[in-house]
């Protein structure tokens, strides 16, 4: 199925939260006909805890 991405993000300033934003790319001819699922919003907090998305 899907595999690990691992993603580092450096700010210039340090908020206390961010709002990340995740696309999904198709290739390989694969077809989802709904589109309403294809993004992902998650609001990171700066609480110092690694995030983990499936």
């Amino acid at each position: 199925m899907g595999g690990e991405i691992r993603l580092s993000v450096r700010l210039r300033v340090a908020p206390s939260e961010v709002l990340l934003e995740i696309d999904t790319a198709w290739s390989g001819g694969a077809v989802d006909r709904n589109r309403q699922n294809d993004q992902q919003r998650v609001l990171v907090l700066d609480t110092g805890d690694e995030y983990y998305f499936w």
